[in-house]
């Protein structure tokens, strides 16, 4: 587990393995761990992976107010340059994917290969923010495990 000043703000990430860089978004309300078991799978299998906290959570600061795609993808970008990767293969899932796809819209030319996971390209509509807003109350109240416990059913296959 690393840390880095970035963009005004701590940004906490994995980097494992050697070879072609793989970077790995996470989707909301999770952080980087949700990669682990892949982090682990394709370090030991020759990439580089790199798989950062975004902005608000996991080991990233929170800032108040709303943070835009383009903001997480200026703080990917930032961690990517202080890594010292200039092209890569891009994934992210759910929320991530969203991210993956503004990153492909703003800085093309960086992205050798996109892995888009459980994603839309459709704008949010006020009744999901609705929901996402309830959700992340929720789990400021009773945690992570049982909303965990909810959807890995509807995420993960037999």
């Amino acid at each position: 587990m690393s840390r880095v000043s970035l963009n005004g703000i701590t940004v906490g990430y994995e980097d494992e393995g050697s070879g072609e860089p793989l970077v790995l978004i996470h989707g909301h309300p999770f952080d980087r761990s949700m990669w682990r078991p892949q982090i682990e799978h394709f370090g030991r299998a020759g990439w580089r992976v790199i798989a950062p906290d975004l902005r608000g959570y996991g080991e990233s600061t929170v800032v108040p107010g709303k943070t835009t795609l383009e903001t997480f993808v200026r703080d990917t970008a930032a961690l990517l340059d202080h890594l010292g990767i200039d092209r890569f293969v891009l994934g992210g899932l759910s929320m991530g994917g969203q991210i993956v796809m503004e990153f492909y819209r703003l800085l093309p030319g960086r992205i050798r290969g996109l892995l888009l996971a459980d994603t839309f390209a459709a704008a949010e509509t006020e009744a999901g923010r609705t929901v996402r807003y309830e959700m992340a109350e929720r789990l400021l109240r009773e945690g992570m495990r049982g909303y965990a416990e909810e959807v890995l059913p509807k995420m993960v296959a037999p």
